[in-house]
């Protein structure tokens, strides 16, 4: 029994090893079939910061009121 243990544990290693190198590859394969191209194509056709868009302001040009003595007589 102890023997079966030790050789358990040992494979605990290898397999875990084995799970990193497996797990590493498959996401590197999916990380160039899926998001490289999707992300090459997003910087090229998409403006995410929309600086490149012209937008209209909306700033409105202000004009001073007309200063009359009976103006400053009713502030409020």
């Amino acid at each position: 029994m102890v023997f079966l243990k030790q050789l358990w544990r040992k494979w605990l290693v290898i397999a875990h090893a084995i799970g990193n190198f497996q797990a590493q590859v498959i996401l590197s394969i999916f990380y160039f079939i899926l998001f490289l191209p999707l992300g090459l194509v997003l910087r090229f056709f998409v403006d995410p910061l929309r600086m490149k868009k012209i937008r209209r302001t909306n700033f409105q040009k202000w004009e001073h009121p007309k200063e009359t003595l009976e103006g400053a007589r009713k502030q409020y």
